[in-house]
């Protein structure tokens, strides 16, 4: 049946009635009832002939659809041509479009991320289900879609009631007040101050001070490991760098030497090519290596502080010499008095024992605050270097994170819940973004999948680009197998979320996936997502014209 061209009437009567071609060929004539009765059921009302693609109006009047077309003209509604009392008005199809039930709308939640398109007919359900539909939070009364609610209870909500994380008892602390609740917990793990030489001691304060005072002959082997270990390092550097200059010494010669070789068309321009290539590639890591070795602590400093170090050690072996002879002494019956004398004797100008384990104890926290200055440089320089290193400026991330099992396992046992990637930038003066992983799940993913974040950062230029964020963003785990069965995840950012707003801090709240890959899926050994005990994530930002700030 033919689609009605008035939405305002409806197709009537018997499907051999409404094409005039179904019609048998009467010579032009009007074809005759059969039956006088049949002819106020198939009788259209303007022409008074038998009914051809028949319509009928909401008064219940059938006409010939070309009839109407005739009688309506250029008009867009006239009465219904019967005229009786309760006969309404016949529309063409020009009102009928705005109003159309059948005509596929944009949802009313657009600007929020939702992009389907629905029957007008059903705009008013889709508007209660959609997943962007806004909600008030409870507690910050911040308006969040409906699909990222739980992510802002969980991880967002500075308002949120969460607890003391180490379980002290104040169950009513806010999101918002954790960190400054961290500094005055009593039950917080307090790490050892001597945690950067390997110490792996971690307990309540009043338990760390006695494990200062009983534990210092381990601290001091931790403090000798670690000066031995960085005078290797400032050596094998030092021989790297005089190994560079002579690599770039003998590239030097060989360049100036070069067009004295004998003349061979075509190559001793790529000879020549290729040298300068090599000194670039040379001369960079000499840089690099110069630049490096200042950072370090000097041979000579380190070497004095091994050997105070040596003497200190030496000193508490005769000290603790010395009171084995003395208890010895008065087991045998020797008098307190002449010990003590003895002793006095023997410790010079100490006195006593105590002022001098006083100050053997002063002179080893100087030396252990200058290794920890000179370790906390090394750790400094060596992440800037391997930030520098692996920065990408193309809105690309290749993220491998190694010693998966071990990791998870920390994440497991609570001592590193999450990890972040090294930024990454969508081009030279763009965006500085980075990822957030929770090996072990967070929120709704927590002990069963793997939760992966996006998280905005702050940048040197910030004030060159557009605000909020709104490039597209796709997190993808990569499959190491040839079948390269990648699993992905996408989505739009919600410009009315405050993690992707120009960041105050050093980061925004992150947002991504709670329940990106489930553990079951990620470690099967018949999929190819872990191998060798290191997966690869990649994150791919969605390049746009307007991210450019200029």
């Amino acid at each position: 049946m033919a689609e009605s061209a008035f939405p305002s009437l409806q197709s009537s009567g018997p499907s051999s009635l409404l094409m005039p071609e179904s019609l048998p060929s009467l010579g032009g004539r009007e074809p005759q009832f059969v039956n006088a009765s049949d002819s106020d059921r198939f009788q259209c009302l303007l022409h008074h002939g038998l009914l051809q693609e028949p319509q009928q109006t909401k008064c219940g009047h059938r006409f010939c659809l070309r009839c109407l077309h005739d009688y309506l003209g250029e008009a867009k509604t006239k009465p219904c041509p019967v005229g009786e009392p309760d006969c309404e008005d016949i529309s063409g199809e020009e009102n009928h479009l705005g109003e159309c039930d059948f005509e596929p709308v944009a949802c009313v939640f657009t600007a929020r991320g939702c992009g389907e398109k629905v029957q007008r007919a059903k705009v008013t359900q889709h508007q209660a289900a959609c997943p962007c539909r806004p909600e008030v939070c409870p507690a910050c009364h911040q308006e969040v879609n409906h699909s990222q609610m739980q992510i802002h209870k969980d991880s967002e909500c500075l308002e949120a009631v969460v607890g003391c994380p180490f379980g002290c008892g104040n169950k009513e602390l806010k999101r918002k007040e954790v960190e400054q609740h961290k500094s005055q917990c009593p039950v917080q793990p307090v790490d050892c101050k001597f945690k950067e030489m390997g110490c792996t001691f971690s307990g309540k304060r009043e338990v760390l001070e006695r494990h200062l005072k009983e534990d210092i002959g381990k601290h001091l082997d931790l403090v000798t490991s670690r000066v031995t270990d960085l005078q290797g390092k400032t050596e094998a550097l030092a021989g790297e760098a005089q190994a560079e200059r002579d690599n770039l010494q003998s590239m030097q010669t060989s360049h100036s030497q070069a067009p004295q070789a004998e003349v061979r068309p075509g190559s001793v321009g790529m000879e020549l090519r290729n040298l300068k290539l090599k000194m670039v590639t040379f001369l960079e890591k000499v840089i690099m290596v110069e630049r490096k070795v200042p950072e370090l602590a000097e041979r000579s400093s380190l070497q004095a502080v091994e050997q105070n170090i040596t003497q200190l050690r030496q000193k508490i072996t005769e000290l603790e010499q010395r009171r084995e002879r003395e208890q010895q002494q008065q087991s045998s019956g020797v008098s307190v008095g002449a010990a003590t004398g003895a002793g006095n004797v023997r410790l010079g100008r100490y006195n006593n024992l105590s002022n001098m384990a006083k100050e053997v104890s002063d002179h080893l926290d100087t030396h252990d605050r200058q290794l920890s200055m000179h370790d906390i440089r090394l750790a400094e320089m060596d992440l800037r270097f391997q930030l520098l290193e692996t920065a990408a400026y193309d809105g690309k991330l290749i993220w491998k994170i190694r010693d998966y099992q071990r990791r998870k396992q920390d994440a497991v046992n609570g001592r590193t819940l999450s990890l972040y990637s090294q930024p990454f930038y969508t081009n030279r003066f763009g965006y500085k973004l980075c990822s957030r992983i929770y090996l072990n799940g967070d929120g709704m993913g927590k002990t069963t999948h793997l939760s992966l974040f996006f998280v905005v950062m702050r940048g040197e230029y910030d004030a060159l680009l557009t605000w909020p964020f709104r490039q597209k963003v796709t997190l993808t785990l990569l499959d190491q197998t040839p079948e390269k069965r990648h699993l992905t995840d996408s989505f739009q950012p919600d410009p009315n979320s405050t993690s992707f707003q120009r960041p105050v801090s050093e980061m925004n709240v992150a947002s991504g996936c709670p329940l990106f890959v489930s553990h079951s899926v990620l470690e099967n050994e018949n999929n190819g997502y872990l191998r060798d005990d290191a997966i690869f994530i990649r994150i791919l930002i969605d390049e746009t014209p307007t991210s450019s700030p200029f």
